[in-house]
């Protein structure tokens, strides 16, 4: 057994290595799956995980949609999604149908991403550092929307590296240039340290009983009704500047090599994925909570009463520094591509570096 191991974990990595080969039938059978969900919801069936549930500001997009409107729409855009995905594993596409192919399915995984996801995604990987789990079905849809958002990006990107006749692997041709958010990537970067800042600050006053940005009575009743509230405050926080500090690693020598004074790997090089990975899911949820609350904060600015009302209630300090999410999301996202790409070695397909 100890013998076949290595063989099966090699042939494990050699079939992930090839990844364009199947990414584009992966992501048809996610939309075969979720599209039967949605036709099995049309019908009557339990379990329709888009309930606005007196969320409010904090609820995702297609909340406001009827259960049967919304079923409809998504059998509808995983049919087309699917029709697209077969037709481009067989055969070129005229120029028009390739770029229409190529928007639709840019413009399906940004849907995804942005319209299923609603503040909760956040919430818990927040409320993992207070050793508080809340996972239900509500939430595995949505990371289930968001793996299909991958798959239907990934496969629109080898897409447009065949059309182009660039490696599927790597992206590479012959007239190669710097990739563009490579040059971009340190600008990008310290926007995404910063961006958390304005959210960290109101956290900390408030673990400190200062009532910045909120009328103090809503304060007090915060609290009283949660005897954990100033130690979440301060977790909170935390968690945004040392996130922010992190972020700071795609432009700093220590996020390619682990310092010195590191146990065991002090001096070794930091695998790409390992900064990479953490921020894409971080950028992913950020800017769909983000999106989610900027939204809803423009739904109410056109309803002047409602949005004073909450203001009165609450004040600026308990919505205002979540508007930042969205370009702290985006940007935390672009750096990591910039991270990639400026890290990325010669590719072990076409050999180009």
């Amino acid at each position: 057994m100890n013998l076949t191991s290595p063989l099966l974990n090699k042939e494990a990595k050699t079939k992930f290595k090839r990844w364009p080969s199947w990414i584009g039938y992966a992501a048809v059978l996610w939309s075969a799956l979720y599209g039967a969900l949605h036709l099995y919801w049309l019908f009557g069936g339990a379990g329709y995980p888009f309930e606005n549930e007196g969320m409010g500001l904090f609820a995702a997009m297609v909340t406001y949609l009827p259960a049967k409107a919304g079923s409809i729409v998504f059998v509808t855009l995983c049919l087309i999604a699917i029709g697209i995905g077969l037709v481009m594993q067989k055969r070129q596409l005229k120029p028009f149908s390739r770029w229409f192919a190529i928007a639709y399915l840019w413009g399906f995984s940004v849907a995804l991403l942005l319209f299923i996801p609603d503040t909760t995604l956040i919430a818990a990987m927040a409320y993992a550092f207070l050793f508080k789990f809340d996972f239900n079905w509500q939430m595995l849809n949505q990371i289930f929307c968001i793996i299909g958002a991958l798959f239907w990006m990934m496969a629109a990107v080898v897409y447009q590296r065949k059309t182009r006749h660039a490696c599927e692997y790597c992206g590479r041709n012959k007239d190669e240039e710097p990739f563009f958010f490579v040059r971009w990537g340190r600008l990008l970067t310290v926007i995404a340290a910063l961006a958390p800042l304005p959210y960290a600050l109101i956290r900390f006053s408030w673990a400190l009983d200062i009532p910045l940005g909120v009328d103090p009575q809503f304060l007090r009743e915060f609290s009283s009704a949660n005897p954990m509230a100033r130690m979440t405050e301060w977790v909170f926080g935390s968690v945004c500047i040392v996130g922010g500090i992190l972020t700071l690693g795609l432009i700093r020598k220590w996020g390619e090599v682990f310092p010195r004074w590191f146990p065991f790997i002090g001096g070794k090089r930091v695998p790409i994925m390992l900064a990479v990975i953490p921020a894409s899911i971080v950028a992913i949820a950020v800017t769909a909570a983000g999106f989610v609350f900027t939204f809803g904060i423009i739904v109410e600015a056109l309803h002047p009463v409602a949005l004073g009302n909450i203001l009165h209630s609450q004040g600026w300090g308990a919505m205002g520094p979540m508007i930042f999410w969205v370009p702290w999301g985006v940007a935390l996202g672009l750096a990591a591509i910039a991270y990639y790409y400026r890290r990325r070695g010669r590719c072990s397909s076409c050999g180009r570096g």
